[in-house]
């Protein structure tokens, strides 16, 4: 697979595995570690996917959700703690495409990677 990936969490240890698992499959991850520099590595780099952490130190990965589907279409995986039904329903209602409730295995969000870009021609995505 190729093309860039935005990656915003502020675990350090989650942006490293999942940076070097995913630069291993091929992709080019850009990380940060709070909302508005992730939300600033979107609007600049015109992102293949994010992977996108519900709580953040500045502003929650679902408000940054909510933004991008104002004039996007990038495919969302929340990447999160939160396992609850309703956390799920609302992040889902709110326009994220998969969700991953950590801790999780890297092999499984390759495949829920693999599979929202299959969803997703690279003319449908825009911002």
């Amino acid at each position: 697979m190729e093309g860039k990936i935005v990656l915003v969490d502020d675990d350090p240890a989650i942006l490293e595995l999942v940076r070097d698992y995913l630069v291993q499959e091929g992709f080019d991850v850009l990380t940060a570690s709070i909302g508005m520099d992730g939300l600033k590595l979107i609007k600049n780099q015109a992102p293949k996917l994010i992977l996108l952490d519900w709580m953040l130190p500045d502003v929650s990965g679902l408000e940054i959700c909510k933004y991008v589907r104002k004039s996007s279409s990038i495919p969302i995986i929340m990447l999160t703690g939160r396992s609850g039904e309703a956390d799920r329903i609302m992040a889902l209602d709110a326009g994220v495409d998969d969700y991953l409730v950590k801790p999780f295995n890297l092999l499984e969000l390759g495949a829920r990677i693999r599979s929202v870009l299959r969803r997703f021609p690279k003319e449908a995505i825009r911002y």
